[in-house]
């Protein structure tokens, strides 16, 4: 075992364990347990990031709008999002809904985040259509002026995954679009979905 996985274990012990909080009082503490503690307390606390998602709650009607290939139409389809926070202000949660996607009722569920360890945003989503989870990690880009997310999607056409890229803008405080690319044919990068969101 890693020292790393050791410390984390006994940092979970420590805050875990009513025995441990009993037998352990700060004064009590070796300069290395009090380290431990200090740590987990910082990445654990909600901060500036977490009310930002925070401020995104809410009822949310969807306009989504794809394409299968560069040059075919484009499809769309309406539905809502709720979003709530979830693990005591930690994590934003959306459940997305629509009465006709590809020619069946939808569903899907977001989860978004931000790490203070890591320092940065991160994304997770599945859905009815699917069995696996599309993963992303990015942040803010002030070139662009907007949130740009990277990831990797299940590719049911290889059995492995495919890379994926989501830029998000807010236009004010209640109107977001999302913009989602994927390899085309030829492997370049094209923008395959878009979606509008508007809160209610």
């Amino acid at each position: 075992m890693r020292l790393t996985t050791g410390l984390g274990v006994l940092a979970l012990a420590l805050v875990c364990s009513p025995v441990g909080a009993q037998q352990s009082e700060p004064s009590e503490m070796s300069p290395d347990e009090a380290a431990i503690m200090q740590a987990w307390e910082e990445a654990m606390t909600p901060g500036p990031q977490h009310a930002e998602l925070a401020a995104l709650e809410g009822t949310w009607t969807m306009t989504t709008t794809w394409w299968m290939s560069p040059d075919s139409p484009p499809q769309v389809a309406q539905g809502t999002a709720v979003r709530t926070m979830i693990m005591e202000g930690r994590v934003l949660q959306e459940r997305v809904t629509s009465p006709g996607m590809f020619g069946q009722p939808f569903e899907g569920l977001a989860l978004s985040g931000y790490d203070n360890v890591t320092g940065a945003y991160w994304g997770a989503w599945t859905d009815n259509m699917s069995t696996g989870v599309t993963l992303t990690t990015g942040g803010w880009d002030d070139a662009a002026g907007m949130f740009v997310f990277e990831g990797v999607t299940p590719d049911p056409m290889t059995g492995g995954t495919m890379p994926m890229r989501i830029e998000s803008r807010m236009d004010g405080d209640d109107r977001e679009v999302s913009e989602f690319f994927f390899p085309g044919p030829d492997g370049q990068m094209f923008k395959s979905m878009e979606i509008v969101y508007e809160r209610q």
